[in-house]
């Protein structure tokens, strides 16, 4: 499929995938008349990047993991890609803690919002204790 019909199957706009395109990470075929020329393979690549961008992953990281669907596992896999596959993992297990606790704090937030005698006071220490979350402020 053309790029525009592409983009609207999967919900971004042309732009995004020349991005994704010069960043070596969606790479469609080629017509005749060099249009490009999306296939289902495409597709699911298309999804992998998706999920990934969601993580907040830069589009670099994102080139080394679709590199490791092409790459032969075996002993001899570099101790490095260990390491960032090993660091990713971590990474996302300190995101889902946030955005577990950011997640109960704002639910809190709501429910006060919705009582007629929430205090001021109280709704500071919940935005207060959502700051509190940020462990990454020096």
């Amino acid at each position: 499929m053309n790029t525009r019909d592409f983009a609207g199957k999967v919900g971004c706009n042309c732009s995004t995938l020349r991005t994704y395109e010069r960043a070596d990470l969606l790479i469609p075929q080629r017509t005749a008349t060099n249009h490009r020329n999306y296939t289902i393979a495409d597709l699911a690549t298309y999804h992998i990047i998706h999920s990934l961008r969601r993580t907040g992953l830069p589009l670099s990281d994102i080139h080394h993991i679709l590199q490791l669907r092409s790459a032969d596992v075996n002993a001899t896999c570099s101790a490095d890609t260990l390491r960032f596959i090993m660091g990713k993992h971590s990474q996302f297990i300190a995101d889902q803690h946030f955005y577990t606790a950011l997640s109960g704090l704002t639910d809190q937030l709501s429910a006060a919002l919705t009582r007629s005698t929430v205090s001021r006071s109280e709704v500071e220490r919940m935005i207060e204790a959502i700051g509190e979350l940020d462990d990454q402020v020096i």
